[in-house]
């Protein structure tokens, strides 16, 4: 039996279906960021250690967003060539293949301004993972920004990556995005045992259990593990509920979690 049908839960609690209900001053911070770059166009770079929540975040903000009035693409395989890049932001946008790299960039541009003047809507383009993209998309994509000789902001661009991301944007070769960054934002793991615990309560109660399954001491043992990483959590979860499912328990006392925790860190 899965865990999932053993605790009737609706989905895994911190999996993909997880909102940071909670608030918290780092995201009212991200929240009023990220709605001021709306306003201004340009660019925004969050960076943080992986598994902290930085995607769950944004996801929370553009969940609120209209989309009568902001069309949002989101795009997290930017290992690839440049023109691997644009392509996949082509395919979003619902244009056509193209072989030539100008070919695409003029046809992307045009579609870009057709959204703004035309349907009224203002594109974001989230570029996850961007600390793989490849040094030349980044040196280039000034020169996708520049509308109408550079008198016209057209979208509004988020940079997401780990940490080296940001070290790496402020080299020499990369002053022309540099200059057009309108913020950075270095995005922490959860700090603060009490918010850890609460979001963790709430995830749960989003999955259909309102009844705590753990002590105390269990989600401590959680919160350390994982030292406050969402993604973590989850994984130390997901093996602590199967642990338990496989024993018949219905809670997850001290030592199911103790030893998802050492069968993950073997």
């Amino acid at each position: 039996m899965s865990y999932l049908q053993h605790f009737g839960l609706k989905h895994d609690p911190l999996g993909k279906n997880i909102q940071q209900t909670v608030h918290s001053t780092q995201q009212s911070q991200l929240t009023q960021k990220l709605n001021w770059l709306l306003q201004t166009k340009g660019v925004g770079l969050i960076t943080g250690e992986a598994g902290t929540g930085k995607t769950t975040a944004l996801r929370t903000w553009t969940n609120a967003l209209n989309p009568m009035t902001h069309h949002v693409i989101y795009q997290s395989d930017n290992h690839f060539k440049s023109f691997d890049i644009y392509s996949q932001l082509a395919d979003q946008l619902g244009l056509d293949k193209y072989t030539r790299y100008s070919t695409l960039w003029r046809a992307l541009k045009k579609e870009l301004l057709n959204l703004i003047d035309n349907k009224q809507l203002s594109p974001i383009w989230i570029i996850d993972e961007a600390h793989n993209a490849p040094i030349n998309f980044l040196t280039e994509l000034p020169a996708f920004l520049n509308f109408s000789f550079d008198s016209r902001e057209i979208m509004t661009i988020i940079l997401v990556g780990l940490p080296q991301l940001q070290a790496h944007l402020k080299k020499s070769i990369h002053s022309a995005l540099h200059s057009r960054m309108l913020f950075q934002l270095n995005w922490m793991a959860i700090d603060d045992a009490t918010q850890f615990k609460e979001i963790i309560i709430q995830a749960f109660k989003n999955a259909g259990i309102h009844d705590t399954l753990f002590s105390q001491s269990g989600i401590q043992l959680l919160y350390v593990a994982s030292k406050g990483r969402l993604r973590y959590a989850h994984r130390i979860l997901t093996a602590a509920l199967q642990i338990a499912t496989d024993n018949r328990c219905n809670h997850l006392p001290d030592d199911v979690i103790q030893k998802a925790i050492d069968d993950l860190t073997a």
